[in-house]
């Protein structure tokens, strides 16, 4: 069992269904189809799985309820006021943060030719450096994956056992694969990439020295500090980083058909531009 949660609501459990007979969505308590109760229902998440138990002891799924709302659930639970069951969808970001100096790397002397080419390419058509646009959907990648997931949720999740630090390093290596993906494919847009292609950059270790070149007064580049994480981390630690975002891909892209992240956009929970890079 990864990422097990089980969360006891004693009220109804209120959810958004589509009505044929009045050809509208209303609002109903979900139920237990084989005693009828609906209060006092426990929604179980485990894995990417989710279903419901009743005080009778009978176990059902409704399609209403994803592993993704009862994590959600809970997280919102301890904010203090109680919260609306978010159903089937990510609709916030549990991700952590890290409180840390922000300064970015110097742009290296070294960024190769055709880098540079294509990172202006990027630029111009959508006035950011590409970094931080991959930055922007590395992050709405893992705040869907974290309650999605089991093992991603045990990973990244301080409550169930992960840590700021890790969370952090898994969106710069999500963002420096679509990076390395974007570059390779030539691409002038970021929104363009399928996260499917970008799960091979993070094959081996060379995402480790890849240095993004930025652009003067707009960023672009990683931080200081995650420069050096990147460099010197333990190699065991850079695997457990690696593991971490190539299971957040993972998360992404399995059961569903190659699309790029334009087309993902809904799927996506909105996240705050509260980081700098």
């Amino acid at each position: 069992m990864q990422g097990l949660v089980r969360v006891l609501v004693a009220g109804e459990i209120v959810v958004t269904k589509y009505g044929d007979l009045i050809d509208d969505v209303l609002d109903v308590p979900l139920f237990c189809p084989r005693c009828g109760r609906t209060a006092g229902l426990t929604l179980v998440a485990d894995g990417r799985e989710a279903h419901l138990e009743c005080a009778e002891g009978h176990v059902w799924t409704d399609p209403e309820v994803a592993a993704c709302g009862v994590r959600q659930l809970l997280h919102l639970s301890t904010q203090g006021s109680p919260p609306r069951f978010p159903g089937a969808t990510v609709r916030i970001d549990m991700l952590p943060r890290i409180s840390e100096d922000r300064t970015l790397y110097p742009p290296s002397p070294d960024v190769p030719g055709h880098l540079l080419r294509w990172e202006g390419r990027v630029l111009t058509a959508t006035g950011t450096p590409p970094l931080t646009d991959c930055l922007h959907w590395a992050r709405r990648l893992c705040a869907w994956a974290l309650p999605s997931d089991g093992e991603v949720y045990e990973r990244l999740y301080p409550p169930a056992g992960g840590n700021a630090l890790d969370a952090h390093m898994a969106v710069v290596l999500v963002a420096l694969a679509l990076y390395a993906t974007a570059a390779a494919a030539d691409l002038a847009r970021i929104e363009q990439v399928v996260p499917d292609r970008a799960a091979e950059p993070l094959a081996g270790a060379e995402l480790r020295w890849l240095r993004p070149a930025g652009a003067a007064g707009l960023g672009g580049r990683l931080r200081v500090t995650d420069v050096h994480r990147l460099a010197t981390a333990a190699p065991e630690t850079y695997e457990r980083w690696r593991t971490a975002a190539r299971l957040v891909l993972a998360a992404n892209i399995d059961d569903r058909p190659a699309a790029a992240l334009a087309d993902q956009n809904g799927r996506l929970p909105a996240v705050a531009d509260d980081v700098a890079w």
